[in-house]
Formats: structure tokens, sequence, C-alpha cells
């Protein structure tokens, strides 16, 4: 298919009245009364239905098809890309091919013949077909737990991936999790004892590479003691998509018309963050765009540049075609993500303490926050005991931290403080 032109999309003006003309004309009617004769005519027997721009889309790599369900006499489709307007046909669908991946808004806009108007925007994310691109591979890929391996263990566990889509991690009890690629550093805890293999799938496209590794963990000890760390991050992911959009300004029959303005809202969901003008035909000037207060649309406005006459064919019989870049947001909270680090206490030069890695914070959050719950727990005939647990009462646990615990004729203090990437808890014995 050959792509045409912007003003090569021929749809009639929006206005009815050369149907009243054509009546009248056919009736042999003129004057005031006859006019509304033919008025009562067009509203009630002739006028058609409100058109519907109705369609759905499928990508399959580059190829994008547009299935074709809408109702109308004429319109055009907008890809998104920058590419010349396509005309609406009927009932039939319609290919389109990008040349680059990205995420793009196709839009049709269809009319009847008296000019009612109807568009829809749906956004279609395309994805380069990645079969013949390298292979994805794996290399430093570790499993190693973050100290005594005793339920519940936290294992850290790293990898560098090249040339993957995705990875999908298997470990071992159930839980399978998607990550990207690239250099990846996750902590895991395994709840109850046992062997757990652990599998790392890296994709791309048809192709894949794999790696495997075990974590042990063994039945808790009695007379232990451990640190739980719980960490809730939260925040809101921000999705911002550019495009480059076609609207159509219909060129109007008043003859005493000389400016316009036409409203421009933006997708579902987003708010436009910047808007500016592109292209636009020699018939119009004096173009700007004005983003509303709430940004929930754009105001395009500006003045004919000469006779209607002649503003009309410069723009292809019915409408101006202005190019606008728009930049568009949608804020979007996130599900918290929680991970539970533990370890054992132990004697390190003099101390008795537990070092518990942190997690690397979520990337591509806006407000992001962090929550710590800490518990301390010991181990005695088999069952593991709670004997300290912060924060209460929903009071917010920072650090440094320190608590106590007391009986008869003794007592525990625990201190807790971050130090670098690590949290550090340490207890020391007293009276």
């Amino acid at each position: 298919m050959s792509a045409p032109t912007p003003t090569s999309v021929s749809t009639p003006a929006k206005s009815g009245g050369w149907l009243k003309a054509a009546i009248l004309g056919c009736l042999g009617l003129g004057g005031g009364a006859a006019g509304t004769y033919a008025t009562a005519i067009v509203d009630q027997v002739v006028k058609p239905t409100k058109p519907v721009a109705n369609f759905a889309v499928s990508a399959d790599g580059f190829a994008l098809t547009c299935q074709n369900q809408a109702t109308g006499e004429s319109g055009w489709w907008d890809f998104g890309d920058g590419t010349p307007l396509e005309p609406f046909v009927k009932e039939q669908p319609i290919t389109h091919t990008y040349t680059k991946p990205g995420n793009y808004a196709v839009k049709l806009t269809v009319r009847n013949y008296l000019g009612d108007e109807n568009e829809r925007t749906v956004p279609v994310e395309v994805a380069a077909a990645t079969q013949s691109g390298p292979p994805p591979s794996i290399g430093s890929f570790t499993v190693q737990p973050v100290s005594a391996a005793v339920a519940p263990a936290t294992f850290k566990l790293t990898a560098d991936v090249l040339n993957a889509a995705c990875c999908v991690w298997d470990l071992g009890d159930g839980r399978v999790e998607v990550t990207g690629g690239g250099k990846v550093e996750r902590l895991v805890t395994f709840k109850e004892p046992g062997t757990f293999p652990i599998s790392l799938v890296a994709h791309n496209g048809n192709q894949g590479a794999k790696q495997s590794a075990s974590a042990k963990v063994e039945a808790p000890r009695d007379g232990s003691t451990m640190a739980v760390l719980k960490v809730t991050d939260t925040g809101s992911k921000i999705d911002r998509l550019t495009t480059n959009e076609s609207v159509a300004v219909p060129v109007p029959s008043d003859k005493t018309q000389t400016t316009f303005a036409k409203v421009v809202h933006a997708r579902p969901g987003f708010a436009i963050a910047d808007a500016t003008i592109g292209d636009a035909p020699p018939s119009a000037k004096n173009i700007k765009i004005e983003v509303a207060a709430d940004k929930r649309s754009a105001k395009l406005s500006g003045t004919w540049a000469s006779d209607l006459k002649a503003t009309n064919r410069a723009a292809g019989g019915s409408d101006a075609i202005i190019r606008v870049k728009f930049t568009q947001e949608r804020s979007t909270p996130q599900q918290p993500s929680v991970t539970t680090v533990t370890g054992m206490f132990a004697n390190a030069n003099g101390a008795i303490r537990a070092d518990l890695p942190l997690p690397t914070a979520p990337t591509g959050l806006t407000g992001g926050k962090r929550e710590y719950a800490l518990e301390i727990r010991t181990t005695g005939s088999g069952k593991s005991t709670t004997v300290m647990q912060v924060p209460q009462a929903g009071q917010p646990l920072t650090f440094p931290w320190s608590g106590t615990q007391k009986g008869p004729n003794w007592s525990i203090t625990y201190n807790a403080k971050i130090e670098g990437d690590m949290l550090v808890v340490t207890w020391v014995s007293g009276q």
C-alpha cells in the first residue's frame, strides 16, 4: 500500500449546510421556511447515525494490523510515528510497518457525511524481533548463604546476564519470578529446611540460556539466635510517552470566521507534560498550543492565513493537518516490594553480631519510601520463638536502634545500625 500524503486524505467539512441546499434544490424550494423544512428532513429522516471509531490492534515485530470495526463515511489513520495519514476505508483492515521499536499511539478519526466526528486512540508497544539477534548468556552465576544456612535462611543470588529480554527464576520451592537482565543481585529467603534447586533461564526471542545451582537449608539449632529483617519498598512508576500526532482542524464554510481552536485530550490515565507545534500547512498561521492547568488536555489555536476559499484548497478540501509533539506522563502506584533477610548471631572479633545485607531499592520509582521491621528469634526444643519485635503500634523503625530484653538477673541489649549496604545487629549481655 502506497502511503498518501496528509493532504490526500479528503474528508468532508464539519457542516450539514450542503445537504440542506441539495434538498432545497431537489424540491425546488427556497426561503427561510423552506430552510426550516429542509432542516427537519435532515434531522429526522436523512441524518445518519453517529460515527464510531472502533478497532483492534495486533503487532508482530514491527508489523501492525488494525482490525477495522468502525462506522463512518470517511476518516483517517494516524500511526503515531510521523508517517503520512492513511485514509479510512469502511470494513477493511489496514496494516502498517514501523521502522523502530517503541511505544506508539494509533489514532482513528471517522466522520459521517454531516461532519459528526469520533476518534479513538490505542497505545501500541512495538518490539523488535530478536530471533536473529545474539543469543543470551549467563556469567558469574552464584548462590551464596548470607550467614549460617539455618531455616529461615537468606541466600544472595548473583548473575551477569547479557542479551536477554527477560530472566525467569525458578527458586525450587514453588516460586517462579521474572526479572530483567544485566547485572543481577537479589536476596531470597527460604523458610523451611531442605535442598532447593535454583535455575535461571535468560530469554531472547526464541533463544535461551540456563544456569542452575542449589540452596541447602538446615533445620534450626537449639540455642541459636537469629535477626530477621523485613524491608518494604513502595513508590510510583512514571510512564512517559512521546508521540507526534496529526491534529485535523476543519476549515469552516463561514467566510467571516478567521480563527480556529481545537481541544486535544490526553490519553486515558495520562497527563500532558509538554506540547510543541511541528509541521503546519501554509493555510494556518499564529499557531500555538496551551496545556490546560489540569494537564488533561491542550488547546490548539491559530488564524487562517488568507481567504477561506484559498485556505480550503491549501488544506486539501476540508481539513488543515497540524503536527503536534506531545509528551505525556502517567503515575502508577506499584505493589509493595517486600524482602526478608535473615542472619545468625555469631562471635566476630569479640562482638556477637549478625550482619544482614540490605536489598537494592527498586529502580524507576518516584516518591520511593522504605520501611523496616526487625525481629529477634531464639530456638529451643526445636521451636523458634520471637523474643523482640519492632516497630510497635505503627511507629516507624529508624536506625540506629536499641532495645533491651530482660529476665531474672540478666538482660540483653540489642543495637542495630546501618553500615554501608549492611544492617549490623549486635548484642551485649548485662545484669
